[in-house]
């Protein structure tokens, strides 16, 4: 590739990206769609050209998302979506296995998010790690007045104040895992799109991931399971070391959602193995997630499925 077409192709995939992150960004409901869409052309910008030109290209779009956005804007688009589009299409000239790109773009993205979240505590004086009691309170009197007007009892308004107290309290402590959980969300849907419009050109192609009824986590998370338990355990015991408990409870919550798309992953071999069609088995996979019995036996399953592998026993039962 020429340097003149280089530079030309660079250009138009920095103005596509900005122009689907402003879609995104002013208009209403199918906005979604195109914020879905953005990273896809910088993961093309990262296929074909270099890692400089690439982080230029970012650079330039996001001055063009600051002249229409603002500041917080074009930092959003940045660090939300410039830099992980980028790398996964760098990672994609690099690493041949989709579980390969995915895991570092999650680092990727992850890192992203932390900076923008340092930003952010610059800016707003709010970190989010450490919220205390005098600003959780007027987030809860802006939701309850919203309730209020709605018609709510005071019985009921009391009772939602008091979960959502909870809740809000509760967020500081498990922050950290929820900022690994919305990297890896991130990431995930950045790259299952971008593969989806990359097939859809017929030109360069992002590796195709695993069916989702063949995903498999290492033993190695049980044990991270047993670590979180133990140090909980050792929080209990020395009060004064609360750090113990927080990391046991980030821990925790982390190893126990990979166990339960494990679950699912073996729910979903089965259902196939059944003959049900996907649309079924969406509709069950909903129904476990919004009924917490069945995403407790989803769990076990999960857990179980690690060390005994039920569905390589299942094939070889029938061979």
């Amino acid at each position: 590739m020429d340097r003149t077409r280089a530079l030309v192709e660079s250009s138009l995939l920095v103005a596509l990206s900005a122009v689907l992150f402003l879609a995104g960004h002013f208009l209403p409901l199918v906005g979604m769609v195109f914020s879905l869409v953005c990273p896809a052309p910088l993961v093309v910008l990262g296929l074909r050209h270099s890692l400089g030109r690439a982080v230029l290209g970012v650079v330039a779009a996001t001055i063009i998302s600051a002249a229409f956005t603002g500041v917080v804007g074009a930092l959003f688009f940045c660090f939300g979506f410039g830099f992980l589009g980028i790398a996964l299409g760098a990672l994609g000239r690099r690493f041949d296995r989709a579980v390969d790109i995915i895991l570092y773009g999650i680092l990727v993205s992850l890192g992203s998010k932390l900076l923008l979240m340092v930003i952010a505590i610059k800016l707003t004086g709010i970190n989010p790690f450490g919220l205390e009691e005098a600003e959780i309170l007027p987030m809860i009197e802006r939701i309850s007045s919203v309730y209020s007007s709605l018609g709510m009892s005071k019985e009921s308004l009391s009772t939602a104040r008091e979960q959502m107290r909870a809740t809000l309290s509760l967020i500081p402590l498990i922050f950290p895992a929820l900022l690994v959980m919305a990297a890896t969300v991130d990431c995930f849907l950045s790259y299952i799109v971008s593969a989806a419009v990359l097939k859809r050109l017929g030109r360069e192609t992002l590796p195709q991931l695993p069916e989702f009824s063949l995903w498999r986590f290492p033993k190695s998370i049980f044990w991270a399971l047993v670590a979180s338990l133990a140090l909980q355990l050792a929080g209990t015991y020395q009060p004064s070391m609360a750090f113990l408990q927080k990391t046991a409870l980030n821990l925790r919550l982390l190893v126990t959602t990979l166990f339960f798309f494990q679950g699912l992953a073996v729910g979903w071999f089965f259902m196939g193995s059944r003959g049900l069609g996907r649309f079924l088995k969406v509709a069950l996979t909903l129904v476990v997630m919004v009924v917490p019995f069945f995403a407790q036996l989803v769990l076990i399953l999960g857990i179980i499925d690690v060390w005994f592998d039920l569905r390589s026993r299942f094939r070889g039962g029938r061979e």
